[in-house]
């Protein structure tokens, strides 16, 4: 198994002013310095709202590690979509990358010896 931290960023697009003012009022609570990445995926944003990201973990068992890293991504944007889908949030220009997390413990064991 394989364990991946996920970024899917993009930018908000067509915002209403209602939308607009829900985002301001909650955007501390959205501050990258309080992001971290979890199973539900943790919405960043700053009170500009031009972007967003979506920080997320995500396992997979395949075999392959380009096939787990392709289905770690695939299933990162599609829980970012559904998070902006089901807020009304309009969204445009997404982008993924994704950390194997095993693979950072693995360089950083080896430049600790």
């Amino acid at each position: 198994m394989r364990t991946y931290r996920v970024i899917v960023r993009g930018t908000f697009r067509e915002l209403t002013d209602a939308q607009r003012e829900v985002l301001l009022a909650e955007a501390d609570e959205h501050d990258a310095l309080g992001a971290a990445f979890d199973e539900q995926g943790t919405f960043v944003y700053d009170r500009a709202l031009h972007a967003f990201s979506f920080r997320i973990t995500v396992t997979d068992e395949a075999d392959d590690p380009d096939v787990a890293k392709a289905n770690a991504d695939t299933a990162a944007e599609l829980a970012a979509t559904e998070y902006l889908d089901e807020r009304g949030l309009g969204f445009q220009g997404l982008r993924v990358s994704s950390t194997n997390v095993e693979d950072v413990q693995a360089s950083t064991r080896r430049l600790q010896k």
